[in-house]
């Protein structure tokens, strides 16, 4: 099973008929969905080897496990402090996942997502603090601070090459995906009285990255919420 806490990225569906081909002993992970269908990890979720035999029942690339979250992590009277993860299309249109699902029952209520390469991720942090300033507390200065991560993640593929007869057969080999990361953006902002999804619109746009701000515009509300 999986596990939630630390869910892997990269998973095949394969019918239950067929658990037998990926054995556990070998690092393959099983997470039934239904009574027909499992997910299945390599390790840690960012690699996927098959053999030939694997092949024959796998025509597609695996897919992507994810799950939008975050939110409101602290509030006092004067600060407040929040995250959030949003998937988008490279795009930056939504996603169209494969299949939705809740898979763990340990949390029933959340919602994941089944997604195709090539995705990505916007991550955020926000925080912000109130000043009084004078006795009298009528005049007050507003501190935003946070940090803006956009990585773009995309699965790639290669055969490892056999030591036989079927050598110069590229196809003949067992096949590996992984799965790569890849910085697209990246800021940190300090600000004081001046409005933060203003501040984050304007950045994107001069990086010609205007097209992430729906996804950045969502994540940003998240995580006040």
């Amino acid at each position: 099973m999986f596990d939630s806490t630390r869910p892997p990225l990269l998973v095949q569906p394969i019918s239950a008929h067929h658990l037998t081909l990926f054995p556990t002993h070998e690092g393959y992970n099983l997470h039934p969905i239904n009574n027909n269908q499992t997910l299945v990890c390599y390790k840690q979720g960012w690699t996927f080897p098959l053999s030939l035999q694997m092949q024959a029942l796998t025509t597609d690339e695996p897919l992507l496990l994810i799950r939008d979250k975050g939110g409101r992590t602290s509030s006092g009277s004067a600060s407040e402090k929040g995250y959030s993860h949003q998937f988008c299309c490279t795009d930056g249109n939504p996603i169209d996942p494969w299949m939705k699902l809740q898979i763990f029952p340990d949390k029933p209520s959340e919602e994941w997502m089944l997604a195709r390469s090539p995705i990505s991720v916007v991550w955020l942090q926000y925080s912000s603090n109130t000043e009084y300033l004078g006795t009298s507390g009528h005049n007050t200065v507003h501190f935003y601070s946070g940090k803006l991560l956009i990585r773009d993640f995309i699965i790639q593929h290669a055969f490892a090459p056999r030591l036989d007869r079927a050598s110069d057969v590229v196809t003949a080999g067992e096949k590996q995906y992984r799965l790569e990361s890849n910085k697209t953006f990246e800021d940190s902002w300090s600000l004081a009285d001046e409005d933060v999804a203003q501040y984050l619109e304007k950045t994107l746009s001069d990086s010609n990255l205007e097209h992430y701000w729906p996804a950045v515009s969502i994540a940003l509300k998240r995580a006040l919420t």
